[in-house]
């Protein structure tokens, strides 16, 4: 398994790579390109698979961190519910929605006056690209693990038959 910042590193390697596949292929709004952006390097710094360890995305959390003991009490670490396509990430994004939730409330109810819901249907297609966004970064995730996984145990095979 690569380390968190070989991880890090391979996802700032191919986010240029992706978005100029993006531009490549026709998805030409500045918009929808920085909103992706901006959730495959939340995908990579704060919503990575590895949460269930003291991780540096663990870490990057800083004194909020704190939210995310109990989701890795209740996670095994590289199970199927955290390194999994879409899956794992969906399972991140809704844990946190629910540990927020009561943040969210009280926004809700004192500042936005009841408009959290409407606001986020209004922002749906942005909201849907940021985690389109995440769902991208985590999968780069899980490949380098699993193409890590494989090249050491073909490595370990050869080394063995000699």
């Amino acid at each position: 398994m690569p380390s968190g910042k070989t991880h890090t590193k391979l996802n700032l390697i191919a986010l240029p790579v992706l978005v100029f596949l993006l531009v490549s292929y026709g998805f030409t709004s500045w918009g929808f390109l920085l909103w992706f952006s901006g959730g495959f390097v939340a995908g990579t710094y704060l919503l990575s698979p590895d949460l269930d360890t003291h991780s540096s995305p663990y870490r990057s959390w800083g004194p909020l961190r704190i939210l995310w003991y109990p989701y890795q009490a209740v996670m095994p670490h590289r199970s199927v519910l955290t390194h999994t396509f879409i899956i794992g990430d969906l399972i991140r994004v809704l844990y946190l929605l629910l540990v927020l939730s009561p943040f969210l409330y009280i926004l809700n109810k004192n500042v936005l006056d009841g408009q959290l819901p409407m606001m986020m249907e209004q922002h749906k297609p942005e909201l849907l690209t940021i985690l389109l966004g995440i769902i991208t970064a985590s999968a780069l995730h899980i490949m380098a693990d699993v193409l890590n996984t494989k090249r050491k145990r073909l490595f370990h095979r050869k080394r063995r038959r000699r």
